[in-house]
This record gives structure tokens, C-alpha cells and sequence, in this order.
């Protein structure tokens, strides 16, 4: 049975804020359910990732499924980036120039490459808007961390935001964004908000990644 996902790939608007606190809840739910959507809610070390889309600096990507039923485009995952001030810093806060990268695809829909490819789309979109570094945090423990590494992140291993349970990465923006080494193929959405349809091939992905929450990732 063909497990290839169909999917597009669009930006991130206003209208999406319920499904970028889904995917914080995801992020931060990494190792389990210990995290309620209240809680990311309330949280300001959480709800910061999600609140206010459309401040300037925001840039992010959603998945969604071509195949939904009766033709709807059904979110399936986002990658995004958000500048913090040194006052509110993001759990992988470097400095107020880098803006923190955060990302989570739902259960269901992982390890199918869909990650990987919003991940390389994103590094896109940011290098062509002018960033030249991107920060985020992952868990100890997390296979996110390996589909990190692979697109150019290294660890910080005395950052102030590097604990005992997470690590903080930075990836330089000056290198091509890493392709999908099954596939060679990566989805790159086109400059409008406008959908852009593109097959992920079927290929091993982490499951979750950044931000961190206050006890996991």
C-alpha cells in the first residue's frame, strides 16, 4: 500500500492561531501528555509561540493534506520562526537577532518525510527574508535532534538557554538547505500565501521538536 503523503504547503496567517497552539502542544508533549492545551494557553513561556501571528518578523509554513475528505485542506503540520526580545526569550533564545525556530507534525502523519521537507522550506523562506541564523531548543532525547543536525544545526552546549533536559541548536543560513537524502526532494512553497502543492515521499522524519516546554522539550 502506497503510504506516500500528498501534501501542500502554504504560509501561516492570522486565521491559523488554534493550530500553531495544537502544535506547541505537540512540541512541548514530545515525551507524553504532561502538557494541556490550557496550560500552553496560560503559560507565557508557551503561548508566546502562538500568540499575535503576524507581528513583523513572523515567517512559518503549515502541511496540509491534499487528500482530505471532500476536498478540505486538513493542517497536518507547521514550522515557524518568531523573533523574541532578551525580556521574553524563547526556550532556545540566543540573542534578539535570531529569531527561534519551532515545529510539530501530527501523530498519525510522522516519520512519512513531511518534517523534513517543511523544515528545508522554511530554511528558504528565512535565508531569502534575511536571516542569517536561526535558534531553536529540543529535548534530550528527542529524534528531532538528529533531523536537526542533518539541516545544519549544531548544539550550544553553554547557552544560557542549554539545560539538563533540553539543548538549545543555531544553524548558520549561508549553506543550501539539506534535501531529503531518500528522495533528493524538498517542498519549497511559492512567495504568495497562496497553496502550493507538492508530494512528500515517504521517508523517516523525528516525530516532534521545539519549543521546549518547561519540563521536556
Amino acid at each position: 500500500m502506497d503510504r506516500t503523503p500528498h501534501i501542500g504547503v502554504r504560509e501561516i496567517t492570522p486565521s491559523d492561531g488554534d493550530f500553531l497552539v495544537d502544535m506547541v502542544l505537540e512540541s512541548a508533549n514530545w515525551e507524553g501528555d504532561a502538557v494541556s492545551r490550557r496550560a500552553v494557553l496560560t503559560s507565557p513561556g508557551l503561548a508566546r509561540y502562538a500568540n499575535g501571528w503576524g507581528r513583523q518578523g513572523d515567517l512559518g509554513l503549515i502541511a496540509f493534506d491534499l487528500d482530505g475528505p471532500r476536498g478540505l485542506q486538513i493542517p497536518v503540520g507547521a514550522a515557524w520562526i518568531r523573533y523574541f526580545p532578551s525580556t521574553e526569550p524563547g526556550y532556545g533564545f540566543v540573542e534578539p537577532g535570531v529569531p527561534e525556530l519551532a515545529m510539530a507534525i501530527i501523530p498519525g502523519r510522522r516519520r512519512l518525510g513531511i518534517g523534513r521537507a517543511l523544515l528545508g522550506a522554511l530554511l528558504v523562506r528565512a535565508r531569502e527574508g534575511g536571516a542569517r541564523r536561526l535558534s531553536l531548543s529540543v529535548g534530550r532525547g528527542n529524534p528531532a535532534q538528529h533531523l536537526y543536525e542533518q539541516a545544519g544545526f549544531v548544539a550550544l552546549p553553554d547557552a544560557a538557554t542549554t539545560s539538563t533536559t533540553a539543548l538549545t541548536m543555531v544553524v548558520a543560513l549561508d549553506h543550501e538547505p539539506v534535501a531529503d537524502p531518500g528522495t533528493g526532494a524538498t517542498a519549497v512553497p511559492t512567495p504568495s500565501s497562496t497553496s502550493a502543492p507538492t508530494s512528500v515521499s515517504a521517508a523517516p522524519s523525528a516525530s516532534a521538536s521545539a519549543p521546549a516546554s518547561t519540563d521536556s522539550a
